[in-house]
């Protein structure tokens, strides 16, 4: 059986493009106050790949590795290194996107 893969796509959105329908229903403009914090998550990685470079780049490997770590322990019903891998995921991304 394949392992399972994660990919985190960035990117910057070319020109003045609309949703393909007009309706905007992809896009979260803040507008409501509450922005999501799967959103607020993404930006802020966003942000630290754009101030830290190449350490940054290590940092988000770091974190998706351990992503993948849990994956890989689900698939084994291993629930022991599921919880390190979760805590392990959990740490770096907190060492992303914290203020420093």
């Amino acid at each position: 059986m394949p392992k399972p893969t994660i990919m985190i796509a960035v990117g910057m959105p070319h020109g003045d493009s609309q949703d393909e329908d007009s309706l905007e229903r992809e896009r979260d403009d803040g507008d409501g106050g509450d922005d999501d914090i799967a959103t607020e998550a993404i930006c802020s990685i966003v942000q630290n790949l754009h101030r830290g470079g190449p350490s940054a780049v290590r940092d988000l490997r770091k974190f998706t590795a351990a992503l993948e770590a849990m994956c890989d322990a689900f698939m084994e019903r291993d629930s022991h290194g599921v919880g390190e891998a979760a805590d392990a995921a959990r740490d770096a991304l907190h060492d992303m996107i914290s203020e420093e």
